[in-house]
C-alpha cells in the first residue's frame, strides 16, 4: 500500500471533488513514464524520429541525422529520451550502434489513447 498523495486535512477540504473516502493512491514512477510518454509524442522531432525507424528500420545515428536534416548530437539527445520510455532500443551491430523502433510498446501507447478519448 503505498502514501497518499493528499494529507487528511486537504483531502477532508476537497470531499465535492472525489467520490471515494479513500484518498488516490498513485505510483510516481508510472506517473512520470506516462508523462514521458506524451512528451515523446509531443515533440515533432522525436515524432519524425520514431516514423523515420518504423519506416525504415534499424538505423544509425548519421543515417538519422543525415535523413531529418538534423544535427547528429540532437537526434543522440532525443534518441536517450526515447530509450528511456522503451519507445526506441539500440542495438550493437559489428559496424556500429542500431536503433530500432519497438512496435509493441507504440502499438500499447497507440491504444491507450485511442481507449482515453474514446471516454
Amino acid at each position: 500500500m503505498c502514501p497518499p498523495i493528499f494529507g487528511a486535512s486537504t483531502f477532508n477540504q476537497l470531499p465535492h471533488l472525489m467520490n471515494t473516502k479513500n484518498p488516490p493512491c498513485l505510483n510516481g514512477e508510472k506517473v512520470e513514464l506516462a508523462m514521458n510518454l506524451l512528451r515523446v509524442f509531443n515533440h515533432k522531432h522525436r515524432f519524425a524520429i520514431v516514423n523515420k525507424l518504423l519506416d525504415k528500420g534499424g538505423m544509425d545515428t548519421s543515417r538519422l541525422a543525415a535523413s531529418l536534416r538534423l544535427q547528429e548530437s540532437y537526434i543522440l539527445e532525443h534518441l536517450q529520451v526515447l530509450q528511456q520510455t522503451g519507445i526506441v532500443s539500440s542495438i550493437d551491430m559489428l559496424d556500429g550502434i542500431k536503433f530500432v523502433a519497438n512496435k509493441r510498446a507504440i502499438s500499447k501507447v497507440n491504444n491507450a489513447v485511442r481507449s482515453f478519448s474514446q471516454n
